[in-house]
């Protein structure tokens, strides 16, 4: 019947036939239904909780979790901030003390240095300035690297997000 109407309607390259087949669905065969996903997880009944709640228990655990890394991120930056970083250039005639958030906090340059001229002190505090940048920047990442261990993520490439 159907295929004779679908040919009236359609020229003959055109028709078509839809016929359901019985070993896929039948009237008394139960119909397999995917569950609802829902934002967060959640849909169907739930393991924990006693089944239902969209996923809260989940979600709840995400925000505790997040917060312990806000702790955990604020502490190491406190930590960065109050750690003191030296290095010396010209045998000890330039100490540069800077912080682990990369903050210039001292320069000691010594009378010998002094009298060497301003090129010399000049190069000292440069040289002393790099190294002491150069430890503060391999002690952060070393901290972050612990850090990001910690809570279970990759630390990010080299040169960052955008470069």
């Amino acid at each position: 019947m159907i295929s004779a109407i679908c040919s009236l309607l359609l020229p003959a390259s055109q028709s078509f036939v839809a016929v359901p087949r019985p070993d896929v669905l039948s009237a008394h065969s139960p119909r397999a239904v995917a569950a609802p996903r829902m934002l967060f997880g959640g849909g169907g009944a739930s393991k924990e909780g006693g089944g239902g709640g969209g996923g809260m228990g989940n979600m709840m655990e995400t925000i505790k979790k997040a917060q312990e890394v806000g702790v955990k991120v604020k502490a190491l930056q406190e930590e960065l901030v109050n750690t003191e970083i030296e290095a010396t250039a010209a045998d000890g005639g330039v100490t540069v003390v800077i912080s682990g958030a990369q903050v210039p906090m001292d320069v000691k340059v010594s009378e010998d240095l002094c009298s060497k001229g301003a090129e010399a002190v000049s190069d000292a505090i440069s040289l002393a300035m790099r190294e002491a940048h150069k430890n503060s920047m391999e002690y952060s990442k070393q901290k972050l690297g612990a850090l990001y261990a910690e809570i279970g993520l990759p630390m990010p490439p080299e040169g960052g997000p955008g470069m």
